[in-house]
């Protein structure tokens, strides 16, 4: 599958998210922005089998932890905890069980201040069920 037509449309619908991901629960990656490291799609995925265990490790991306402080499957979000609240950075990840080719979809973005998960959750969620779901 080509990743051109998710990944132009998520670069005009997702233009303020730092980083995008979008994948299959075979691994296939879908669209990226950036150079996936693989070995972190299952633990993605992971998240969504057990709040306290997703609140406990956090989610990664590109080596970086994102501290969990909201678990409402299909979503799931946090952000990087570091000294400047200012700097931090969100991540948010929203799962689709019926997506594309029948699978289970995920769809991924991090974002820098000054935007906030308030924001940028329900931009991922609509873009989700706009071009993964299955139609």
């Amino acid at each position: 599958m080509s990743q051109a037509p998710i990944a132009d449309a998520a670069k005009a619908a997702l233009k303020d998210a730092s980083r995008f991901l979008f994948f299959n629960e075979q691994g296939t990656v879908l669209a990226s922005s950036f150079t996936v490291d693989v070995s972190e799609l299952k633990p993605l995925e992971a998240l969504f089998n057990d709040r306290d265990e997703a609140i406990k490790h956090g989610m990664v991306v590109l080596g970086t932890r994102y501290e969990v402080h909201r678990h409402h499957p299909p979503l799931i979000y946090g952000r990087t905890m570091g000294a400047v609240p200012e700097e931090s950075e969100g991540s948010a990840i929203y799962k689709i069980e019926k997506g594309l080719g029948g699978q289970v979809c995920y769809g991924l973005i991090t974002y820098q201040m000054p935007n906030i998960s308030a924001r940028m959750v329900p931009m991922l969620q609509k873009f989700c069920q706009e071009h993964l779901e299955a139609k």
